[in-house]
């Protein structure tokens, strides 16, 4: 019993954290070097669109509030329905 428990506690207290964190240090500098290998042009078309997106969701936001506006004139319990 304790041939197997001693080694298997060992590598869950030492080995097993060291082992993930290497891991995800691995996987940091995997993105990161990715992220430096993208080209100036793919960066900007990236950066065009978050921008988009985000004048659409401010857009959508509008909206959503004008129509709770809205209703909250014409149909006072509207809230409570849902």
């Amino acid at each position: 019993m304790w041939a197997i428990a001693v080694p298997l506690i060992v590598f869950l207290i030492i080995v097993g954290p060291v082992w993930v964190v290497f891991h995800y240090i691995t996987v940091w500098k995997r993105m990161k070097a990715a992220q430096r290998a993208q080209s100036p042009a793919q960066t900007e078309h990236e950066k065009a669109i978050v921008s988009d997106l985000t004048k659409r969701a401010k857009r959508l936001e509008s909206r959503v509030e004008t129509l709770e506006r809205l209703l909250d004139a014409e149909v006072v319990e509207w809230r409570n329905r849902i």
